[in-house]
Order: C-alpha cells, then structure tokens, then sequence
C-alpha cells in the first residue's frame, strides 16, 4: 500500500496533535457556538451550508439542516440550554415547508436545483426521527412518512437507490437513507420501511470487497472513494445493526474499520481519497470523515469490546481539533474547515456546516466512552 506520509508536506500540525495537549471541552462548546451561529445566519430557521473564505455565510443547506437536528438536541442537553432545543425545532419546521410534493427534497443547497435527491431526503428524515422521538406535531409526522414513501419508490428491485441519485449514480454511501428508513420504521411502526432499509443494506453489503473496501461509493463519475463517503457507509450500517442486532452488518463494518486502522496506526493520519486496495490517493485530508472515523472506532469499542480502535479515535479527534479556532471574533471561529490543509479539494476554502456537526458528534461520543458508558443512548439508534 502507498505511503504518502514521507512526501507530503504541511501535515506538521496534524501529525503533532496529541489527545493529551487537547482541551476537549472547550473545543466542543466552541463548535456548538459556530453550530447556533450558522443557524443565525439564517434566520434562525435553518443551518447555513457554511462560512466561504472571503465570501462570507453560504445559503440554507436542507440536508446537512436535517442532520444537524439531532446533534442540536445532544448539544443541548450536555450544556443545558434551551437555545439548542429550539433552534433544533424551528429547523424541523422549515423543512416541512420546503418538502416537496413528491415527499423528497431538493438537493444541494436551497434554491440550486429542483431535483429531489435520496441522500439529502434520508438526511432530513433522520432530521424527523429526531423530532419523532420527542413527540413531533402532525406537521412533522407527515413530512416524514412522505419522505420514507418517497425513498422506498427510489429503489430497484434488489434494494438499491436508483432513481434521484446524484449524478445518476449508484451510491453505496445511500445506505445512510436506509438508516433512517429502518429507523423510521421503528419509531411509525411502518414493516414496509423497515423492510427497504434493510434490503439497501444488503445491496451495500454486496459491494463490500473481500478486503473490506466499497465499491460503488465515488460522489462524482470517475472520483476517488473519500474518507467522508466510507464512514457514512459504515456509520449506516452500524446503526442498522444496532436497531435489528444483525451480525453480518455490523462484521462488514468491523472489516473496513480494521482496514482504516491499520492505515491511522502506521501512517499516523488517513488521506481523503482513497483507492480500491485502500491506497491513499491525495495529499489532502477531509477532516469531516476523520471526525466520522472517530465516531465509528469509539461506538466498534464499545459494541466489541475491541479496544484498539479507542486511541485510534483519539488521535483522529486530537488531528481535528488542532485545526479549530476555538476563540476570537473571526466568523469562523469554532468551525472545521473541509480540507486540511484548507486549499484541499474536499470544500475547499469552506468551513462546512456537517465538519462541525461531526466534530461535535465526535467529542460528545469520546465523553461517553470516558464516563464508563458503552451503551448508545436511545435517542441516538434512530437520528445522527
């Protein structure tokens, strides 16, 4: 496999970052601060897609303001205030408004096209869930029930996404939406659901290679397989283990965490792109998928008792959090850049909105594993 480690220069600040030298706590309540700021650059209604450098607050991003639902409510509950909550509740609304009759959602960011998309709908349907949970008005019971009609006719026969999809591409990272399908089904007590879930997940599974990478898992024709897209796979399949205790999901999962550890042990950090035999195919890092690694490697610890992937989580936390302004007035203070360094081809020059959420995520999860708790919280099987 290729080692890149040797030939790319400026990682000094990634390959220096120590969990012990990192204050955690004030990373995170300053990613939950950027998080509130992006939604008031809304409006108060949705989550911006991010801060440009040079060009200021980007528009409303539907998918990624789905998502962020549920980080928004544990973000609330860890710092004990209502602002999250609310924030969180008004975003749910604003998404009932803008779903489509179809029951999907337009893709990108609001007002860039017209084409409903299956990701960013099975993201706002996690979105839902987490408002489900807490006893959603009609409004939001509606929306989500038309946003699962709406995934489960974008299917094939053999359980894949294969209408509304991206650049008219097969997706494996799609398995996401079958999360929150299978979740949804759960919460509405909706077999149908639950049943195109899990048969996604078993398309996902099939393009699984014997060495743990997946196939079917590019953004763009002809792209590399990203650090981001391979941790949404893995993240949808573990959760749906979680909810149905399948052993075959969550054994895919640990056979592609093993591979990307043995990649973070021995070159101490992980490229954005990778290829099919796991070989680094950038110089850049996509520092949302590290955060995502981390998640993954901390709740495989917990479900395995496999210990390994606990300081492997660490580091890939400690990496983030060293490319974080945590204070200051600047507009991106508390944000994670999309690439590192920031000229990257992952968002370049972007501080996205779905970095911090999944950095936030992260440090929420190692706080967990470092108070003893191995068991996901509830709320958490069926939106994240």
């Amino acid at each position: 496999m290729k080692s890149l480690t040797d030939t790319v220069s400026g990682l000094g600040p990634i390959l220096s970052a120590r969990p012990e030298r990192t204050d955690h706590a004030a990373h995170l309540a300053a990613a939950s601060g950027w998080l509130l700021r992006s939604v008031d650059a809304c409006g108060g209604q949705a989550s911006s897609k991010g801060y440009r450098v040079l060009k200021g607050w980007m528009p409303p991003y539907p998918e990624t303001t789905g998502y962020i639902i549920p980080t928004l409510f544990a973000l609330g509950e860890r710092f004990g205030d209502r602002r999250h909550g609310d924030a969180a509740g008004r975003m749910g609304q604003w998404l009932t408004g803008i779903q489509r009759p179809d029951g999907g959602f337009s893709g990108y960011e609001l007002g860039r096209q017209d084409d409903p998309d299956v990701f960013d709908t099975g993201m706002i349907l996690l979105g839902f869930n987490a408002l489900l949970r807490r006893g959603g008005d009609d409004r939001t019971v509606a929306a989500a029930a038309k946003a699962a009609r709406f995934l489960r006719e974008a299917m094939d026969d053999r359980g894949a996404f294969v209408r509304h999809v991206s650049h008219q591409m097969l997706h494996c990272y799609n398995v996401r939406s079958a999360w929150a399908l299978v979740a949804y089904g759960r919460i509405a007590g909706d077999a149908e659901a639950v049943a195109a879930g899990l048969a996604n997940a078993d398309w996902a599974l099939a393009q699984q290679r014997d060495n743990g990478y997946f196939a079917e898992n590019g953004f763009k024709p002809g792209g590399n397989a990203n650090t981001h897209g391979t941790a949404y796979v893995m993240r949808g399949l573990f959760q749906i283990h979680q909810l149905t205790g399948r052993r075959d999901v969550l054994a895919a999962v640990e056979k592609a965490a093993d591979q990307v550890a043995a990649i973070v042990e021995r070159e101490g950090w992980i490229a954005a792109e990778l290829g099919p035999d796991w070989e680094f195919r950038s110089g850049h890092i996509c520092l949302t998928g590290c955060a995502q690694l981390a998640i993954i490697f901390l709740r495989l610890a917990a479900v395995t008792g496999n210990e390994r992937y606990v300081p492997l989580a660490e580091r890939l936390i400690a990496q983030v959090a060293a490319t974080q302004t945590v204070r200051g007035e600047k507009r991106h203070s508390g944000a994670i850049a999309g690439s590192y360094p920031i000229q990257g081809a992952y968002a370049p020059f972007q501080y996205p909105n779905w970095a911090t959420k999944f950095f936030a995520d992260a440090l929420l999860e190692r706080e967990r594993w470092h108070a003893g708790q191995r068991s996901l919280p509830e709320d958490e099987l069926f939106a994240g």
